[in-house]
């Protein structure tokens, strides 16, 4: 058997005089965010495509050009992010330190949050690295006055908390130092799901047509932002009908000469086109890890090709999630089927600031309906004391608020009632139609957004739905369906069988009617 001659792998070129190691972005997307000094510089890109390093790089580079303070010193503070903190040791640090190494640039402290203060030349960095999964860390984040941040993986992080820290950044150093010669944000991640706020701001998704104008205004591409999108890592190759055949290498993919030989044509096999589409063609599309709560759920059976509008003479439903990040989801079951035709979401609200935006929605599209609202039966149990204080300001603002009917609050009937609605066929159609322009985010989790915990044995836990931006509208969708009996209609095989509303509170005689405006 001959052998296969293979190249010498290239190699990263270091100073002989320094010791410090030479970075040349390998792509020309990479370049541009690299000489980009816009105030807040974000870069979409394929797996492997080397925007970590270039952040890494465009740190030093940002801090190198710092104005020297008084003692001839450049001096800047930064803020590397990572969701979780397994992420940020074994990934984001291990980068960081590969570039920066302690033997060169200084000691790299271990005692959390973990921080590096790089010494060299006439440049002084102090750069901390935090973990968006420890309450001490964030809290730490929240008080750092600081030149810039850096959000490695920004596709799992929220706007709020990029906003929070970008009112952070130009503070260091003080003006009476010299002040910042630049400040703001860097952000690097994969494509995300398509209800991520980066393309909305971005404008590659357009905006729910539900959002005020305020809302609009929040989400449009500031002139201070830039944002670069690298080439796919592969080209498809499409049959006569249409279909994907297969994959060659994109030539003008970045930073392949850092990946070894074939890795992007290896990296596809065994994968779902979602997972290709996301991870290596650099798509916004729907790709989530973990397995999905309703896995019947099908966005070419459930999700409608067109708006999904309120019929006339047909009672609508509202499901409500209570706590701190409400949600709320519209809709009506209309001869055996539902239409989903509307979320709300809320992020860091309590109920006085939620209701009133739930009252506006069914004053604008739905005035004149009847409308029962369904939510968290806990909510009654005077143990969980916001919720209960949620009960009483929906009722202040004119709506009242049934528990949803089941027993303990249990997860398990919840889901099975909406995975109920989701297998049945009314007059030789899916019971269940979701509109995916108004619900973005319930779509994204019923694709599988909403997913399973992992647990580490079976035989001592069942999992649970991981709790996350998409729970809270899935918890919404299912006091609705249960609510409105679909738990009763399980239960008895029945499909659209009920022909009155469930009385869950047996003192109540009736169910109030809303007349919203």
């Amino acid at each position: 058997m001959s052998e296969i001659a293979l190249a010498d792998p290239p190699k990263i070129e270091t100073d002989a005089k320094t010791g410090q190691k030479i970075y040349r972005p390998a792509g020309r997307v990479l370049a541009h965010f690299l000489a980009d000094e816009s105030h807040v510089s974000l870069i979409r890109g394929p797996i492997g495509s080397g925007t970590s390093a270039a952040c890494c790089m465009k740190i030093f580079k940002l801090a190198m050009a710092q104005h020297p303070g008084p003692d001839g010193v450049r001096r800047t503070r930064w803020v590397v992010v990572r969701n979780t903190f397994p992420d940020l040791r074994g990934t984001t640090v291990k980068t960081w330190l590969d570039w920066f190494p302690e033997d060169v640039y200084g000691r790299f402290y271990w005692d959390r949050p973990f921080r590096h203060i790089v010494k060299i030349a006439d440049v002084e960095m102090e750069v901390w690295f935090i973990a968006l999964d420890s309450p001490d860390d964030v809290r730490k984040m929240r008080s750092l006055e600081v030149t810039g941040f850096w959000f490695n993986e920004l596709e799992f992080i929220d706007k709020a908390l990029v906003d929070e820290a970008e009112s952070r950044t130009g503070r260091f150093p003080a003006v009476k130092d010299g002040g910042c010669r630049w400040d703001g944000v860097l952000g690097d991640m994969n494509a995300p799901n398509e209800d991520h706020w980066v393309p909305l701001m971005m404008g590659e998704v357009p905006f729910p047509d539900h959002w005020s104008e305020d809302e609009r205004q929040a989400f449009r591409q500031p002139p201070n932002w830039s944002y670069f999108v690298q080439p796919p890592a592969l080209i498809e190759q499409k049959a006569a009908d249409g279909s994907i055949a297969g994959y060659d290498v994109n030539p003008d993919a970045e930073n392949v000469i850092w990946l070894k030989p074939g890795f992007y044509q290896e990296k596809r096999f065994g994968k779902s086109k979602q997972w290709i589409d996301s991870r290596l063609m650099n798509r916004i599309t729907i790709y989530v890890e973990g397995d999905p709560v309703w896995k019947n759920f099908s966005l070419e059976t459930h999700v409608a090709k067109a708006a999904l509008k309120p019929i006339p003479g047909w009672k609508v439903f509202v499901g409500l999630d209570f706590g701190r990040n409400p949600a709320a989801v519209f809709g009506q079951e209309i001869n055996g089927r539902w239409s989903i035709q509307r979320e709300l979401i809320g992020r860091a609200e309590g109920a006085s600031e939620f209701a009133p935006k739930v009252q506006r929605v069914l004053t604008q599209h739905y005035d004149g309906f009847e409308i029962e609202i369904y939510g968290d039966p806990k909510g009654q149990d005077g143990v969980q004391t916001d919720e209960t204080t949620a009960y009483e300001v929906y009722r202040s603002h004119g709506m009242i608020v049934h528990p949803a009917p089941v027993k303990q609050n249990n997860i398990q009937t919840r889901i099975d009632a909406v995975d109920f609605v989701l297998r049945g066929m009314s007059n030789g159609l899916p019971r269940f139609l979701l509109d995916p322009w108004a619900c973005r985010t319930l779509k994204v989790g019923m694709a599988g957004g909403y997913h399973m915990q992992k647990t580490a044995n079976l035989a001592m836990s069942e999992p649970k739905p991981v709790k996350d931006k998409y729970s809270d509208v899935c918890d919404a969708l299912q006091y609705m369906m249960l609510g409105a009996g679909e738990g009763r209609s399980m239960t008895r095989g029945e499909v659209g069988g009920r022909s009155q509303p469930v009385r869950y509170a047996k003192k109540k005689k009736g169910l109030r009617r809303y007349a919203a405006g």
